[in-house]
């Protein structure tokens, strides 16, 4: 009995060395996921018992673990004795500080700005009196989905069927598709009767299509650290109204097409008349016996019928010369001095 009674003793005296100096107010380890380029705060918050009578001050050290890194420890932010020192070779040292600007007072906690995805890994947070208190928090970091591109696939005609397609070309997987229609009261990935999922994640099939169908469709690509998002418009057009475009088409088009062959005769023509003249000029320089000097500036082809008589006429530069003309009668052409200029 006496000896039970000095193990009590004994234990009693020895329970306040038992008790814990340094305690961290966080519950367990921590586990984030955060998008490339955030800022977090990696929280350690700590009180002191009050059987820490010792005299030395309080000591903090941050320190990162991850697989890829050998060796002794990368502690690339500590503090002791009113001083805070950055650690060398984490690439922490210009992105990371202490929240409180003395950490000496019951708070450890440190910001981390500009996250990259090689910031990835474990990150402990040490805090040291006449004991040793530890924290850990687990932190990966990955790159949000990049900006989404949506289109369609089929003819926008009622009744027919429509592919609604949506690609993320960036951002850590999985990633997750989601479309909403925005319009008509839908939202929050709801979508109206007649459509079902595609082949693809992010392939959204529509049969059947109606006007309850047209409106403002929303494709949201997501993964652990973000999300983000494209829309399109889906409109439609009816069959009748198409047929009327090709029949209108097909109607400008023809008229396009007489009016080029209306001009390739109109030209033919001309050219046809432009000979004709060149000819009769030259029959009148014949029928001056070779007198005429000068070319004819206009060569004019007169056609009317007084008496059945057909009249052709050599008009010349000089007003003082005469030319012959040429009198058709009957079919027999006969040689005429012309009339007076």
């Amino acid at each position: 009995m006496a000896g039970h009674g000095a193990g009590l003793l004994l234990l009693l005296g020895l329970m306040p060395a038992l008790l814990l100096a340094v305690r961290i107010n966080s519950k367990g380890r921590e586990v984030l996921y955060l998008a490339k380029g955030d800022s977090v705060k990696l929280g350690c918050p700590y009180v002191l018992e009050p059987e820490d009578n010792g005299p030395q001050g309080v000591g903090i050290e941050w320190i990162q673990i991850t697989p890829e890194r050998t060796g002794p420890e990368n502690v690339f932010l500590s503090y002791h004795d009113h001083h805070v020192n950055y650690g060398s070779g984490s690439g922490l040292q210009d992105r990371v500080a202490f929240v409180q600007n003395d950490p000496g007072q019951h708070d450890a906690s440190i910001r981390l700005a500009d996250l990259q995805v090689s910031d990835t890994g474990t990150y402990q947070c040490r805090v040291k009196k006449n004991t040793v208190a530890v924290h850990e928090v687990i932190v990966t970091v990955q790159e949000k989905p990049a900006t989404p591109q949506c289109w369609t696939e089929g003819e926008l005609i009622e009744g027919s069927s429509v592919l609604l397609r949506c690609y993320s070309r960036g951002g850590a997987s999985p990633l997750a598709y989601q479309w909403a229609k925005l319009a008509d009261g839908y939202g929050g990935g709801r979508l109206p009767h007649g459509t079902l999922q595609g082949r693809a994640p992010g392939d959204l099939l529509i049969r059947s299509l109606s006007e309850v169908h047209a409106g403002v469709y929303q494709c949201r690509v997501t993964n652990r650290v973000g999300y983000a998002v494209c829309q399109i418009n889906l409109g439609l057009s009816q069959r009748g109204g198409r047929q009327a475009g090709i029949i209108v088409g097909s109607i400008l088009g023809s008229l396009l097409l007489l009016s080029l062959l209306g001009l390739l005769i109109w030209a033919l023509i001309c050219r046809y008349r432009r000979k004709e003249c060149q000819r009769t000029c030259s029959d009148c320089r014949s029928s001056t016996g070779g007198t005429m000097t000068r070319a004819c500036n206009v060569c004019a082809h007169h056609s009317y019928s007084p008496h059945g008589i057909s009249y052709m006429q050599c008009q010349h530069g000089d007003g003082d010369e005469r030319a012959a003309a040429l009198m058709c009668n009957d079919g027999i052409r006969h040689q005429v001095a012309c009339p007076a200029l």
